[in-house]
């Protein structure tokens, strides 16, 4: 209801794929042009990669151990 897949499952084979993670923030590292945060669920961990400027600005306000939703496409991993 609140994923497609869950967080550690994603993988190259699910590139430009749109996908659904819920779960808790174990991490979050603002790099000036970009935003990563580590999604963590019961499965695994996935990095998040946030690089559209008014996302970033929303996710300033993140604190870890949130639980966030997020809906965006897959860029897989290698």
């Amino acid at each position: 209801m609140y994923r497609t897949k869950n967080c550690g499952e994603l993988n190259i084979k699910n590139k430009e794929e749109e996908v659904e993670l819920s779960g808790w923030i174990q991490k979050i590292r603002d790099l000036g042009g970009m935003v990563f945060i580590d999604l963590r669920d019961e499965f695994g961990i996935t990095q998040v990669v946030i690089n559209d400027e008014k996302l970033q600005e929303e996710a300033k306000e993140f604190n870890t151990e949130s639980c966030i939703h997020i809906s965006r496409k897959s860029c897989g991993k290698k």
